[in-house]
């Protein structure tokens, strides 16, 4: 009896699968954890991106002598963010509000914010994104 006792306590041939199923979950977890970061570190530079490419239309816009309206630039910022390369879907959102007083005199000065609540990698999960929000002002000449 002894021997096969012995025999047992010496047989190593199921650890592999144990260490497996013990860190399996963990490292699962961690990649996971990375695939969110990226989508959250992605969806902030496409908010900046898509705040540079609104202000350079509405500064383009009046450089052409058309007046556009807030309104107007909140939908041209919610339209790209919607299409290709962004994508970024309903949870993005877009406002543009007047600066009582422009930082640099004979200017108009807005402030365009963005918002953005990335969608869980794994919808299963029951994981709520940080809402990221992303502000720069628009300065065109008054002419």
């Amino acid at each position: 009896m002894s021997g096969c006792v012995k025999h047992l306590a010496r047989d190593n041939r199921g650890s592999t699968i144990i260490e497996f199923a013990i860190l399996a979950p963990v490292l699962l977890a961690l990649l996971i954890g990375v695939f969110q970061i990226g989508l959250g570190m992605q969806a902030q530079n496409a908010l900046r991106s898509i705040a540079s490419e609104t202000a350079r239309h509405a500064v383009v816009e009046y450089q052409k002598g058309n007046e556009i309206s807030n309104t107007a630039i909140q939908t041209w910022a919610e339209t790209t963010a919607g299409d290709a390369p962004y994508l970024l879907g309903a949870n993005f959102n877009a406002t543009v509000t007047d600066v009582a007083t422009p930082r640099v005199f004979g200017t108009f000065e807005k402030t365009l914010t963005l918002t953005y609540t990335p969608p869980a990698f794994l919808p299963i999960v029951d994981w709520v994104s940080p809402e990221l929000s992303y502000s720069r002002p628009i300065i065109v000449i008054d002419e």
